[in-house]
């Protein structure tokens, strides 16, 4: 047959033989893209620019914007940039922040834990004391105690004068605030510190509590209020490379689903939403929040000890939520130690950062129930004092962060519990709102998830999996019930209700072709499409002057104008328009011919905000939610409804 062919057929064939080559080396390659999402989309085409009769066009200023781009998640329905959390935009207003110690002089007193007798004391140094105060010889201590009432209330019992020698703390005792003084004027306070503590648990049966944590892994998580994948690569280095050791798996799909702490929080440990808990009670009213189910209730019926801590309370809780609860104790402390603010929360507590308090009662937990005798326990640390208020705050506690994760480490807890770091937001006011990465700052919290040797090795679909989901899109309610999954693991009988139809666990595959839809994430939470900046033109200034309207609308409709400026636009100082891609990553026009801005300005009388604007061909405003404006900068708050408080520019009060 082939020599019945023509010369000029055979080249053909021979083409027709080569281009085939060529498109399955292409597919093969770009089936590699959509797999591999750490991507250089160097094949995507320049972005349609829209002429004035409306229709596309290219140009070598489109390519020229269309800048190279890296992406955490690159899947079928799902995008979510990689941006340099060290870009110069970034690196110019970031500068680690010098803070005063808490306190001028070393500790006089430490804490010790008698293994034998299982009791803690507490030790004097008094050769210290002696060279810190030489003129001082008539002096004494005293131990204030913290004491659990049958009510699960706390109280204080003065302790009596003791001096120069240690002291055994009462196995009941939950907390102390020690203080020394003259004994001349025992107004004068020369030192006092605080200390809570981790009594080991009575009538438990030691033996099947070891058995089930051979099987049964420990289940930690470390919580730092408000920090995004790029802020905490940016201000805690020493961490983050703590946490690129083997067995930790860096989520870098994860999304919220909100910027409020208190929601996020709730979704994370009792998987409704807040239309659900609204419905079931007020979570405002007294009572409501003992009502609902979280994870540690789960994890106490299946065996678990139980902790909660966190320096600035979240919850208001009627009676005692777990096993070993902080916050009592830490309330207690206020009333007698002495507090720093760091603008709006308490940084230092007595002697002590506020989140030492949190970690110093985990490091006791895990010497407790790891190290010294195993038992499976359940514990959330949550922390806030240093990184709510200020992007920059965590490079303080860097080095001390680790210095906590190195001490956990020697005491076995990476050898026996799963470990979660994470966030539930990133910051949404402030210095960072003002770069281009603003939006995903918001939008992408830290989150880092530990599995153990041994646990790696008896389930290896489990790492398989999260190695995959990586570069999938999640969420926090997916974080919820991935931690149900880790006792499911060991409590297979265990039945937990359907959150909702898409969400899964991490320890399962991710399918690739996901939507927010799909993860529970609303739509204006969603980092799956990229934007790109475009320069500021008139139709801009036009949009921004309606969401300006907008505000000022929903000020007048509810009669706020004698608290509230009515604003004028001042500038626009950043426009960027949706990316679209189809599903092998190229960029093509608005399938529903609607381009969408994400438009920051600032307003007269002082104010800056960004709103999201959905714009026709004919430049019509066609959506502008009111969820949508945000305000981006602190401000006084002259309103008690929430949402009128975010668009309000309060006038001065008279």
């Amino acid at each position: 047959m082939y020599r019945c062919l023509g010369s000029n057929n055979g080249k053909v064939l021979l083409a027709i033989l080569l281009l085939l080559c060529i498109f399955i080396f292409v597919n093969r390659h770009t089936n590699d893209i959509v797999e591999h999402t750490s991507i250089v989309n160097k094949t995507a085409l320049p972005k349609p620019l829209r002429t004035f009769n409306g229709e596309f066009t290219t140009s070598k200023a489109a390519f020229k914007a269309s800048s190279i781009m890296d992406f955490n998640v690159f899947d079928h329905k799902c995008k979510i940039p990689r941006p340099n959390p060290f870009s110069e935009d970034v690196m110019g207003i970031f500068e680690p922040p010098k803070f005063k110690e808490c306190a001028d002089q070393p500790d006089l007193f430490t804490v010790r834990y008698d293994l034998k007798e299982r009791q803690y004391i507490l030790q004097f140094n008094k050769s210290l004391f002696v060279q810190l105060f030489p003129n001082i010889s008539d002096f004494g201590c005293a131990c204030h105690e913290v004491l659990r009432d049958p009510d699960d209330s706390l109280t204080w019992k003065k302790g009596s004068i003791f001096s120069g020698r240690d002291w055994i703390v009462p196995r009941h005792v939950q907390g102390i605030v020690v203080e020394c003084f003259e004994l001349r004027n025992r107004s004068r306070v020369l030192h006092r510190d605080a200390f809570s503590f981790v009594q080991y648990p009575v009538n438990c049966n030691d033996k099947s509590d070891e058995e089930r944590s051979r099987t049964y892994p420990s289940v930690i998580m470390l919580g730092i209020d408000s920090m995004s994948q790029m802020n905490f690569q940016r201000t805690m280095p020493l961490t983050a490379q703590f946490v690129r050791q083997l067995g930790w798996y860096e989520m870098l799909g994860y999304n919220t689903i909100s910027d409020g702490s208190l929601t996020n929080m709730l979704v994370l440990l009792t998987g409704c939403s807040p239309q659900q808990w609204q419905h079931y009670c007020d979570i405002r009213q007294r009572g409501c929040l003992d009502a609902l189910t979280y994870l540690w209730n789960h994890y106490h019926n299946a065996g678990y000890q139980t902790a909660y801590a966190e320096d600035i309370p979240t919850f208001t809780f009627t009676r005692r939520p777990v096993d070993y609860y902080l916050n009592p104790i830490l309330k207690a402390f206020e009333k007698i130690m002495t507090k720093v603010k760091r603008l709006k929360y308490d940084y230092c507590l007595g002697r002590k950062q506020s989140f030492r308090y949190v970690f110093d009662y985990c490091l006791q937990l895990v010497q407790r129930f790891v190290h010294e005798t195993p038992k499976p326990f359940f514990g959330l640390f949550w922390t806030k004092s240093f990184s709510y208020d200020d992007f920059s705050g965590a490079a303080n506690v860097d080095k001390d962060f680790v210095s906590y994760l190195e001490q956990f480490k020697e005491h076995g807890l990476f050898e026996r519990a799963v470990v979660i770091l994470f966030s539930l937001h990133g910051q949404h006011k402030g210095p960072l709102m003002e770069l281009s990465s603003s939006f995903l700052e918001e939008r992408l919290p830290m989150l880092h998830i530990y599995l153990p040797p041994w646990y790696r090795k008896q389930y290896p679909k489990i790492a398989h999996a999260l190695d995959v989901n990586r570069r999938r899109l999640s969420s926090t309610v997916d974080l919820h019930i991935t931690i149900k999954k880790l006792l499911l693991q060991v409590r297979p009988s265990l039945c937990f209700d359907k959150i909702c139809q898409e969400c899964q666990s991490l320890l399962d595959v991710i399918p690739d072709k996901r939507r927010c839809k799909d993860a529970s994430v609303p739509d204006h939470w969603c980092s799956c499409e990229p934007y790109s900046q475009e320069p500021i033109t008139e139709l801009i200034k036009i949009l921004a002057k309606v969401i300006v309207y907008r505000i000022n609308q929903f000020i007048f409709s509810n009669n706020y104008t004698m608290q509230c400026y009515n604003l004028e636009l001042k500038s626009v100082l950043r426009v960027e328009s949706k990316i679209n891609f189809d599903f092998i990553g190229l960029q093509v026009p608005p399938p529903d011919e609607l381009e969408r801005y994400r438009i920051q300005f600032t307003t007269q009388p002082r104010g800056k905000f960004r709103g999201v604007v959905l714009s026709n061909i004919q430049a019509n405003v066609m959506e502008m939610p009111e969820e949508h404006i945000k305000r981006l900068e602190s401000h006084d708050s002259c309103v008690k409804d929430p949402l009128a408080a975010k668009y309000c520019v309060c006038r001065p009060s008279t």
